[in-house]
């Protein structure tokens, strides 16, 4: 059952509080670090990660993005919500031209192959 106009816009004004606006544009076929804040009990680490861009989903406040980076051989992927509080910040390292939306071909790719 879909809901009413007017419920959709309720549903806007709640999600526009939690869109973070300092992080930059992420499209697919870039290459982006990401700094990502973990807790540990007492413990507050901050990792990155690096990796490109395969894939953007959703909108609003349950955007995320896809990162892939081959690691010792083995690929690996990481999804990330963008609007996540865990993230510090995120650099864009290079963007390449890609005529896709979703760049699944890559993961047949070899890693020598791959852009850096």
């Amino acid at each position: 059952m879909l809901g009413s106009v007017k419920d959709k816009k309720y549903i806007k004004l709640i999600e526009d509080k939690f869109v973070r606006k300092d992080l930059p544009e992420i499209k697919p076929g870039q290459i982006v670090r990401v700094w990502y804040r973990t807790e540990e009990k007492e413990k507050k680490k901050l990792s990155s990660y690096q990796g490109i861009v395969i894939a953007v989903r959703g909108s609003g406040a349950s955007k995320t993005f896809t990162i892939r980076n081959v690691l010792s051989g083995v690929g690996v992927e990481w999804i990330i919500p963008i609007n996540s509080p865990h993230i510090e910040k995120i650099e864009i390292i290079n963007q390449t031209n890609v005529n896709r939306a979703k760049l699944y071909y890559l993961r047949n790719v070899k890693s020598s192959e791959l852009p850096t």
